[in-house]
């Protein structure tokens, strides 16, 4: 009997029961998860920013090559904003006949090629009211043209299509806008705006998408006129911007966009950016 009680209670010492958390213990371990998601989220947002800056700059660096066959292959003068090959001005024509399926063809809006990451898919309200989301055509493709300076038509003459249609004096300086540009002219091509990110305006009727105009490129928010400026807003750091020479920077509001309209002097030192003469005779 003695013998069998003592198997009986190394038995029963032996056997092991499994023991489920204490409320303590689970609440240590969420603490934890969330203590490590709250180290980790940050970086994988910084790392998908990154990711899509990379893939706009790829983009514009792509587009600057192309702009470089264009002139390659016309005479090397740069494309029109819009309405190339006809002498009006009609806003339908616009739609399918803009500096983007002028360089590399209407097809191209298959591609994610002219569609910057961070350019809404679905209709986005931006803080001056206007709605839009991406599409392949003038005034929602979200990538804008210095065509103030680089391709004015169709506001020239057809009949002298590289005159002088436009000039801003200011410091002793001249800025002027021809009818045609040609590439040889450029003073420094490192030093002399090609594409930026671009945010079209005109409320629910979003417009000019595509177009970056230098009178009115001021985006400082009260100085404004119609934010015809670069958007570098889009992506953590500034704006993909591409010059002519087709090397891609992310810049600043204050290292791209003039801080007032010109001709306020203030507004020179980046005017001379857009200005492919660099506002000299």
């Amino acid at each position: 009997m003695k013998i069998q009680g003592l198997f009986k209670n190394r038995s029963s010492a032996g056997s092991r029961h499994p023991r489920g958390f204490t409320l303590i213990e689970l609440l240590v371990v969420i603490a934890i998860i969330a203590i490590l998601a709250s180290l980790l989220l940050p970086a994988l947002a910084s790392a998908k920013s990154r990711g899509q800056r990379t893939y706009c700059m790829n983009n514009l660096r792509q587009i600057g090559m192309f702009f470089q066959f264009f002139t390659d292959e016309n005479d090397d003068y740069f494309p029109a904003h819009r309405n190339g090959g006809v002498n009006n001005a009609p806003d339908a024509s616009s739609l399918t006949n803009w500096w983007g399926t002028a360089v590399v063809g209407k097809e191209s809006g298959r591609s994610n090629l002219f569609h910057c990451p961070n350019a809404p898919k679905t209709p986005k309200k931006e803080e001056d009211g206007t709605v839009w989301s991406w599409a392949f055509d003038c005034h929602r493709v979200g990538y804008g043209y210095n065509g103030w300076f680089l391709g004015r038509h169709p506001y020239d003459d057809p009949a002298k299509p590289d005159a002088l249609m436009d000039s801003i004096s200011m410091g002793g300086l001249t800025f002027k806008s021809y009818g045609r540009f040609r590439r040889n002219r450029i003073k420094d091509p490192s030093q002399s705006l090609l594409i930026g990110d671009k945010r079209p305006y005109g409320g629910n009727n979003p417009v000019w998408g595509s177009s970056l105009w230098w009178p009115n490129s001021c985006m400082i928010k009260g100085r404004e006129s119609s934010s015809e400026g670069i958007d570098t807003r889009r992506h953590t750091g500034g704006s993909a911007v591409v010059f002519n020479d087709a090397h891609v920077e992310m810049r600043s509001d204050a290292r791209i966009n003039p801080p007032y309209n010109p001709p306020d002097l203030k507004s020179i030192p980046n005017s001379l950016l857009w200005d492919p003469m660099r506002g000299l005779p």
